[in-house]
């Protein structure tokens, strides 16, 4: 079997053996991929709600470069979803744990205890699928279908749907068998127990998009909105703060200070040389100078005051 278990999730054979290098496709080129994967995962409980009863888990736990050879070949006699991008006219699969349809019954209706549904499990001949279950499993691809749709909103329009369910026996599914892919493995955690999920992306699907998926919308910075920035600017500009005049600073002993008495002379003697230093949240900002006018006394703004670089003194310092 292609996908067998293993720590209680499945894991095809294409993970555990090195694999080839493609030139025509290279994951690190494509961080895009990478975030829209991850952002599948990340759709998956609310794609599941849905269907099963109890919170859901997608993770993703490796994404190969693969040929269509290689990975169908070692998939033979799993069930797959098609999902064709009318958008793109171009076609991928989801290709299912082999257990998936226990998982997913028992995950939509309840079940047997845990050590009940493995005895079940292994006791139960292979069969086709029932109608029921086939409709569950087909359910199940539409709604993990939507989630990819939102997960690569940001970089193409897929505009996926769901075209049918299929038992993998043919290595030309997607097209020519030596076709380059991308494989990606997730484990959905289900209230029945953790099941297996391949993504199965052929070149035919990345191509036309490999410009935008050379970009990862995670890291560049959403276009800002004319209309909000001035707003933002007109609302940062009304912010009231409090400006400080300081004329000179004194040291004096806490028994000077108990010492002052009204009509006391302090004689000033700080760099300013009269001037009046004019700062605001402790940042000084210009030197002034202090002017009287209509009864009131006034500051003339003369110069900005320059900051002292403390930059080599600090690598000094350190």
């Amino acid at each position: 079997m292609a996908i067998e278990e293993n720590d209680g999730a499945a894991t095809a054979s294409w993970l555990q053996s090195p694999q080839p290098d493609h030139p025509g496709l290279s994951i690190e080129r494509m961080p895009g991929l990478v975030f829209a994967l991850g952002q599948f995962a990340l759709n998956v409980p609310e794609a599941l709600a849905s269907l099963c009863k109890g919170h859901s888990l997608g993770t993703i736990n490796e994404t190969k470069l693969t040929n269509l050879f290689e990975f169908l070949g070692d998939c033979e006699g799993v069930t797959a979803a098609v999902l064709r991008s009318a958008q793109l006219d171009a076609r991928l699969l989801l290709i299912f744990d082999a257990r998936i349809v226990d998982t997913l019954v028992d995950a939509v209706f309840g079940g047997e205890a845990a050590a009940d549904r493995e005895a079940v499990r292994e006791a139960r001949p292979n069969r086709p699928l029932t109608g029921i279950e086939t409709n569950l499993v087909a359910e199940l691809a539409r709604s993990l279908g939507k989630a990819l749709d939102r997960a690569f909103a940001e970089i193409a329009s897929l505009e996926l749907t769901f075209e049918r369910l299929q038992t993998l026996l043919d290595v030309y599914a997607l097209g020519r068998r030596d076709m380059q892919a991308v494989a990606a493995r997730l484990t959905i955690d289900t209230p029945a127990g953790p099941t297996a999920l391949v993504v199965l992306l052929p070149q035919t699907l990345l191509l036309p998009i490999r410009k935008n998926l050379s970009f990862d919308p995670g890291s560049q910075s959403s276009t800002s909105d004319p209309g909000w920035t001035r707003q933002l600017k007109v609302g940062v500009t009304k912010a009231r703060v409090a400006v400080t005049a300081v004329l000179d600073d004194l040291e004096m002993t806490l028994g000077d200070v108990a010492d002052l008495a009204v009509g006391q002379v302090l004689a000033l003697h700080g760099a300013g040389m009269g001037r009046v230093r004019l700062q605001c949240a402790g940042r000084e900002m210009f030197w002034c100078k202090l002017g009287r006018g209509e009864g009131r006394y006034s500051l003339e703004i003369e110069e900005p005051i320059e900051q002292e670089d403390d930059s080599l003194e600090a690598a000094a310092v350190r």
